[in-house]
């Protein structure tokens, strides 16, 4: 370890970081850690700018030269990458990152509910405003069930039935995760493309539930997508809010440069959209194994409902004390 000169305790904390990170490695600094040694580090380039423009305290300049030399071989230098620990990442980092960065989530929600609820209320009152906003397929697929009175289970029958329950869990699961990559990787369009991505979930899911109020069916339409849509519609917020983020650190890169305002936002959104996969996973199977039963425990909504509402609470408490619980389990 360095010794700290008496008159430079004001890179103690850099020095810290610098001695913690070279002795057990960048990847044991936690986010907001590695966030600090980027500030701390232009702060010191720039100092040590300012030391040799003004040619004068010569141990002030090659303290500087030391430290910034130090920090940038952590920075930038080229090193191996330290294996990913899948328990680790899923476990804590996971959790951890989305209550850091829930703001963009919210975003990307109340984008969502916004243009869902105007779209409800447009087809809700007048059913020509389904094909004026999503043209004639989508609702009127939608509208051979709602004209019907076939339970909630039947929606997704024929479909299950003619590729069989494994194969559209697949079909489900492949086309769901190709919707959050959309959403998370668009970020790099400024979040413009996130956002049109949002505003089309949101109109197909504010078009499917007015279809459903102007038939006198909102309830059976709740049912057929609450059972999977309860975690599979957060999934996809969460992705969309990972490009957000992306997008908002081009934006507004604060006291970084915008390449490096991206890196750090990137690396934190690069975890929320990989946590949503195995959402997606089981939301897929929810949707191609259970949503097809209508008969049996299914058959009625309110069951439906209670699975939907269970399905939401595992998220919920995953992403709000999956780490937590984690922590306590291990020092147990």
């Amino acid at each position: 370890m360095i010794a700290i000169p008496s008159q430079f305790r004001q890179w103690e904390r850099l020095t810290e970081l610098l001695n913690r990170a070279q002795r057990h490695g960048l990847g044991t600094l936690r986010a907001e850690e590695l966030d600090e040694l980027g500030t701390l580090y232009r702060q010191a380039t720039a100092a040590l700018a300012r030391a040799n423009s003004q040619g004068r305290d010569a141990e002030m300049i090659e303290y500087l030269n030391q430290l910034v030399g130090r920090a940038h071989g952590l920075v930038y230098g080229r090193r191996s990458r330290p294996p990913v620990r899948l328990g680790h990442l899923f476990g804590a980092e996971i959790p951890q990152t989305f209550r850091e960065n829930w703001r963009y989530v919210a975003v990307a929600a109340g984008v969502t509910v916004a243009v869902a609820a105007l779209a409800y209320l447009l087809v809700s009152i007048d059913y020509r405003w389904s094909t004026a906003l999503l043209g004639p397929c989508f609702p009127d697929a939608v509208e051979d069930f709602a004209a019907s009175d076939k339970p909630a289970g039947e929606y997704f029958a024929d479909a299950a039935q003619m590729l069989g329950g494994a194969n559209f869990s697949a079909m489900l699961m492949s086309n769901n995760i190709q919707v959050a990559l959309k959403a998370f990787a668009l970020g790099v369009t400024l979040g413009v493309g996130t956002l049109y991505v949002l505003i089309m979930n949101g109109l197909m899911l504010g078009v499917f539930l007015g279809i459903g109020a102007h038939w006198g069916r909102l309830a059976d339409l709740l049912a057929v997508v609450i059972p999977h849509g309860s975690i599979e519609i957060p999934a996809i917020l969460i992705a969309a809010g990972a490009g957000l983020m992306m997008g908002y650190a081009l934006i507004n890169p604060g006291d970084y440069s915008r390449g490096d305002a991206f890196r750090i936002a990137a690396v934190k959104a690069v975890k929320l959209a990989v946590g949503t996969i195995p959402v997606f996973v089981v939301a897929a199977l929810i949707e191609g194994l259970l949503s097809p039963q209508h008969a049996g425990p299914l058959a009625a909504n309110e069951a439906r409902f209670l699975l939907g509402g269970l399905a939401f609470a595992a998220l919920a408490l995953y992403l709000g004390y999956g780490d937590r619980i984690l922590t306590r389990q291990h020092h147990s």
